[in-house]
């Protein structure tokens, strides 16, 4: 069964990282739940329009008196990083290509270690003339 897309904002896929460490405390339950959330780097007033919305799309649920992370919310978590790194990997092979002219041999090498064919210490040694 495919992954649903979600559009969350950044606010929300902050709160399922903070979420996928360990549980959060219902920001509505006083003071001491409040601090949590800004120890943890996050707005607990941002949290009173974003968790219902988490929770209605059965990303995170309300047990006990915290936010936990459902199954469904842990693979949005997921597939958000696994996304952002991909990004970053197709933004290293650009730069492999844009350096083609300048650097034929960094460019080579950089593209094999985004392709996987080559380990991080054998492009060092191809890097440096050593291949």
């Amino acid at each position: 069964m495919p992954l649903p897309h979600f559009e969350l904002t950044s606010s929300q896929y902050r709160i399922l990282a903070e979420a996928s460490l360990r549980s959060l405390p219902d920001p509505a339950n006083g003071e001491a739940s409040q601090q949590e959330w800004i120890v943890r780097e996050l707005d607990p007033e941002e949290a009173r329009s974003e968790v219902p919305e988490l929770v209605f799309l059965g990303l995170v649920a309300m047990q006990g008196g915290t936010l936990a992370l459902t199954a469904l919310g842990l693979a949005v978590h997921h597939r958000a990083g696994q996304e952002a790194a991909e990004e970053r990997l197709a933004a290293v092979a650009r730069l492999a290509d844009a350096m083609e002219d300048a650097a034929p041999r960094l460019a080579r090498t950089v593209r094999r270690l985004a392709q996987g064919t080559i380990s991080l210490g054998e492009a060092l040694a191809e890097a440096a003339g050593r291949d």
